[in-house]
């Protein structure tokens, strides 16, 4: 909204600055200095209010942090009285990270700490020392940002009392400037596609055993395409590190399914490169999340000015394993290992090794934002880096030609990013990135890594078609029926022949640490007991050996198996395996399925998940019909479950007055769900009442909690109903 006195943005979400500054150079129409928070902080899966990039852009672009002028002005922000405390955290954690005392803070249950005493030094003299100072101190950021709140009413005067703005709904407002007045809705009731996106590829995007593809290559305020983010292919499943607005979307229309993605690594928290992290942790298949706890902490803190939830409260929607610089970890198949860089908050550079099935190792690496080599030197001869941590970035890109590795080096061109001089004359394959692509950056004669563009180290061994049908066939007792998982025991497959006589294993060796399924030819079992080493059965394509067949409870062969035949057989992964029947339990009839499966839909709450958790509710979810009247769920009939109401109309009573109505065709057609995912997702504190004749589902909440934990937009959904519906009861009061 555009006034003589300046203007205001109503609504901040994820995508929205660069949309803005866009929008705003085009009409030529001045930048706000004014945001306006909603009610409603996240829908979609997408933050609504995300002042980040408007502070960077206000100190830095405009130039609030340098020039005297500006000393009397800020950037203005409007929102609830409570959110100011955790949204002004949130910012200052993103411009000049945790402080030294913050890290200190990181301590486990027993008071352990949690960071090491050098890593707690290293970063805070970074942070510090790269700070927006005020003589010789950091800025305070009560001297870059000023908050108005809305009163009890829900009203602020902006602009000098210019502008007078009031909620009218949880994403609209009513705004009056003079004589005029505008109702403002900004509620989302679609996907929204992202600002930038990337080209359609020319061909199918096919898993890969190893390779890279960023999704995007640009630094938060360069609107020529999307902000940093990689996926990394690794035997077939997806590693995401860091993400763009709208990764979900990029990913899906490269033609990827969001369901192969299994980790999700964090680099730091600023926006540019955290503006994927939501929609990934709460849409769709729940991740495991890698990152080191200063950074974890840091996003814990700006994730809960979103789900307006204490960070301990979000944390129970992350599959959270902390890593430590320094120490690789397995995953996938390969073996990562995070580095802290130079930057002006925690953040970590990644390597990933991958060995083939011939025993190389490959090897790709993404230097994270980090400082030039220029600032690099300066920091060391004043003592803020030591002489191993200088090295150490120096050398991030080995002097020597390395085979089979590729470096994605950030080039950012400022203070706190590399620059294109740095690696220009590296004998490896360097790739830069977090930076434009112009006659400038080109000049250094270095590779750019290009947004949607595929960068394969490893390609997957060709399979033929009967492989995958004799690997069905072989584990057909546990009705394998999940792509993702078959597609990851193929792709972790090594396909090799056997010639006539050849021992494919011998009786009384260990097992080792495969079996094997047949894909062609025969074999034949004996064993040593039997008279005359007469074969007791023939292995034929499609049955399997090792593991759990001829195998004792110690992992040794108890017979012989010889190829008959030239045989071609799939060695499989025995831990992935043993993960995949440990991980999976189907059951149920499909009738169950067919007949359910609809019910299930009725509701938003199911809607937008994956089939195989529709599927999953839709074999446990149980019909129910009550009379008018009838009450359902009170002290005296407590429910562990969650209701779907299909038709109808039940009444939320506490204390005997009514608080809600819930009828089928409300958003939120549900109640119950007590113990559902702990307590935080307690929807109804009260009585609940048919005011009509009701059908409904029923789900306990096991069966909830296993369909959906790896999902966690059902949990989410769960507590913003519960919010919302204490909220109704105190406004009715």
């Amino acid at each position: 909204m555009v006034t003589e006195a300046g203007s205001i943005l109503l609504g901040a979400p994820t995508d929205a600055f660069k949309a803005t500054k866009s929008y705003c150079e085009r009409h030529k129409l001045p930048f706000p200095r004014v945001l306006v928070a909603p009610l409603e902080m996240l829908s979609q899966a997408a933050p609504q209010f995300n002042p980040e990039f408007f502070l960077y852009d206000f100190l830095f672009v405009y130039g609030a942090a340098f020039h005297p002028e500006f000393a009397d002005e800020r950037l203005v922000l409007v929102m609830d009285d409570d959110q100011v405390k955790n949204v002004l955290r949130s910012l200052e954690m993103t411009l000049t990270g945790p402080t030294e005392a913050d890290l200190r803070s990181y301590v486990d249950d027993d008071g352990k700490p949690l960071v090491e005493e050098k890593t707690i030094r290293d970063l805070s003299r970074v942070s510090e020392h790269m700070s927006i100072k005020a003589g010789d101190k950091p800025r305070e950021l009560k001297t870059m940002v000023c908050t108005t709140t809305f009163d009890s009413n829900g009203e602020a005067e902006l602009l000098d009392g210019e502008v007078r703005i009031k909620r009218s709904d949880r994403s609209s407002f009513l705004v009056r400037h003079r004589q005029q007045t505008a109702e403002v809705d900004i509620s989302i009731t679609k996907r929204v596609t992202p600002y930038s996106v990337l080209p359609v590829p020319a061909q199918p995007q096919r898993p890969l055993s190893f390779a890279v593809k960023p999704l995007g290559t640009r630094s938060g305020f360069d609107l020529s395409g999307p902000s940093t983010g990689f996926l990394i292919w690794v035997n077939g499943r997806v590693v995401v590190y860091d993400g763009p607005v709208g990764t979900r979307f990029l990913i899906e229309h490269q033609g990827i399914s969001c369901e192969e993605i299994d980790v999700v690594i964090l680099s730091h928290c600023h926006d540019d490169h955290m503006g994927a992290f939501v929609e990934l942790i709460i849409s769709g298949q729940r991740p495991k999340v890698y990152t080191t706890i200063p950074i974890f902490r840091s996003a814990l803190l700006k994730l809960s000015t979103y789900f307006r939830l204490p960070p301990e409260e979000v944390e129970n929607y992350i599959d959270y394993y902390p890593v430590k610089t320094g120490e690789p970890f397995e995953a996938l198949g390969a073996t990562f290992e995070f580095f802290y860089t130079v930057h002006s908050i925690p953040t970590v550079g990644l390597s990933v090794t991958f060995r083939d099935h011939r025993g190389t190792n490959h090897r790709a690496v993404i230097s994270g934002d980090t400082m030039h080599h220029e600032g690099l030197l300066q920091l060391k001869a004043e003592g803020v880096i030591s002489g191993e941590i200088y090295a150490d970035m120096r050398n991030l890109v080995p002097k020597e030609r390395m085979d089979n590795s590729i470096y994605f080096c950030d080039v950012g061109e400022s203070i706190i990013h590399g620059h294109p001089q740095d690696w220009a004359d590296n004998k490896n394959r360097v790739l830069y990135y977090h930076c434009p692509d112009n006659v400038h950056t080109r000049s250094f004669g270095r590779e750019l890594a290009v947004p949607g563009q595929t960068v394969t180290l490893v390609k997957p061994r060709t399979l033929h078609p009967s492989v995958p049908v004799r690997l069905l066939n072989a584990l057909r007792f546990l009705e394998i029926s999940d792509p993702a998982w078959l597609s990851t025991i193929l792709f972790r497959g090594r396909q090799r022949e056997a010639s006539v006589g050849e021992k494919l294993v011998t009786e009384g060796h260990a097992m080792g640490n495969t079996f094997t399924v047949i894909v062609s030819g025969s074999a034949s079992v004996t064993i040593a007991s039997q008279p005359t080493f007469e074969p007791i059965a023939t292995l034929r394509p499609g049955e399997f050996f090792g593991l759990i067949e001829l195998v004792d409870e110690n992992g040794v062969h108890t017979a012989t198996v010889t190829a008959e035949t030239p045989i071609e057989l799939l060695e499989i992964d025995a831990k992935l395996f043993m993960e995949y029947v440990k991980h999976h339990n189907l059951t149920e009839t499909l009738q169950r399925i067919w007949t359910h499966r609809p019910l299930v839909e009725s509701t938003e709450l199911f809607r937008g998940l994956d089939l195989s958790v529709r599927n999953q509710l839709a074999k446990v979810a149980r019909t129910s019909s009550f009379k008018a009247g009838t009450c359902l769920i009170s002290a005296d009939r407590p429910v562990d479950g969650l209701y779907v109401v299909l038709s109808g109309a039940v009444e939320l009573r506490r204390d005997k007055a009514a608080v809600r109505t819930i009828t089928s065709d409300d958003r939120d057609n549900y109640f119950g769900a007590v113990g559902a995912f702990g307590d935080n997702s307690t929807i109804d504190n009260g009585s609940i009442h048919a005011i009509t004749d009701v059908d409904a589902i029923y789900i306990t909440h096991e069966d909830l909690e296993h369909a959906c934990a790896r999902d966690m937009s059902v949990r989410y959904a769960l507590t913003k109903a519960a919010r919302e519906r204490e909220l109704y009861r105190s406004i009715k009061s």
